[in-house]
């Protein structure tokens, strides 16, 4: 039996970035953020979660979640944590709280047979997060609480894991509570949360990808905090919501290549999405007006993504329609919205065979010829 060359998912630059799976295919990462089986559990749909899965997470994992991905071109599950409670935002400055799921427990995402990412929430800086926690991360306790999570949370020796993410949208900037690091001390504070975050990660899993944090292109994030960052992590994780405007969306891809030209790191597009009006959520507007069009601002910020040399695949937001979020590919009683559905299957499908056909050309024009 021939071993894969490595134990864990690698990135490499050869004529663009790209994933690499342990066996060296290339991999383009096409995942959903917040599939999360607690989107199943409110009062108008938990009778369609005992009847369809018996009220179990496994089942509806093996017979909902994963043969959907697949019928639909998704090739990996990425953040699972789902926001459920608090209302609004917090992309204009303004406070707010929103409470999260804690997500799949790792045995179970590692069951699922499919690429899966884990997190480590070292601190408590997110934007969306109305009672922040800015912890010195230079405190020795900092530290036991870092291998505290890797330890609980690494998975070593598992093919299917991408890599690990930090903390979801922090804020580094000044927070909306007014809390946040000094500017001054910044560059030495973030260089000591990058240091012992991926040192703690390292000591228990030195195979794996560090995807580090998800940085959002609204709240921005600080050239100090960018460059304490490049040298720990293997990944710039990112979040954008431009909608369906082109010009929002060329705006974000060059903010973001500017990051990457900054750090020299691969990107991962880690959570991404749009939205419309819906039986559940009439009133959310201000990206696309049905379903339809929500598909073509699929296929649009998917080619766009992928036309990028340095992007390594994007996570979209989210899997099934809850009364916070207020979309998702499903509708809020686990029914596709096949408008929706038909376009993105389509566009996976197409982009990923692109890869392949890349790969394979670039691999014989390489070949001498006898």
């Amino acid at each position: 039996m021939t071993r894969p060359a490595h134990l864990a998912f690698t990135v490499d630059r050869r004529h663009r970035w790209r994933l690499r799976t342990p066996d060296g295919d290339a991999f383009l990462s096409v995942g959903i953020v917040h599939a999360d089986d607690t989107n199943l559990r409110y009062p108008h749909n938990l009778a369609i979660y005992r009847s369809r899965y018996g009220s179990s997470r496994r089942r509806w994992l093996r017979e909902g979640l994963v043969p959907d991905l697949k019928d639909w071109g998704f090739n990996t599950l990425g953040w699972t944590s789902e926001y459920v409670s608090g209302t609004g935002l917090a992309s204009q400055g303004a406070v707010v709280d929103l409470g999260h799921s804690e997500g799949l427990p790792p045995e179970e995402l590692a069951g699922a047979g499919l690429p899966y990412t884990l997190s480590l929430r070292a601190v408590e800086i997110e934007c969306w997060n109305g009672f922040p926690a800015y912890r010195d991360p230079r405190d020795p306790a900092f530290a036991q609480w870092c291998d505290h999570l890797a330890r609980t949370v690494c998975r070593p020796d598992d093919p299917n894991l991408l890599g690990y993410f930090l903390v979801d949208a922090p804020c580094w900037n000044r927070h909306p509570t007014g809390a946040g690091y000094p500017a001054s001390g910044l560059p030495e504070i973030a260089a000591a949360y990058y240091r012992v975050t991926t040192e703690a990660i390292r000591r228990h899993d030195p195979n794996h990808l560090i995807l580090g944090d998800r940085y959002g292109t609204r709240a921005g994030v600080p050239e100090a905090v960018l460059d304490a960052m490049a040298p720990y992590v293997d990944v710039l994780s990112v979040q954008t919501f431009p909608g369906l405007d082109p010009a929002r969306l060329d705006a974000a891809l060059e903010q973001i290549g500017r990051w990457h030209e900054r750090t020299k790191r691969p990107v991962l597009i880690a959570d991404t999405g749009n939205w419309c009006p819906t039986m559940m959520s009439p009133g959310r507007t201000g990206s696309a007006r049905d379903q339809r069009e929500r598909g073509a601002g699929y296929t649009a910020s998917a080619e766009a993504f992928a036309a990028r040399p340095w992007c390594l695949g994007w996570h979209w937001c989210g899997w099934l329609e809850n009364p916070q979020r207020g979309f998702g590919l499903k509708d809020p009683w686990d029914e596709p919205y096949w408008d929706l559905t038909d376009q993105v299957a389509e566009t996976n499908r197409r982009l990923q065979e692109q890869v392949h056909h890349d790969e394979s050309d670039r691999a014989a024009r390489s070949t001498p010829l006898r």
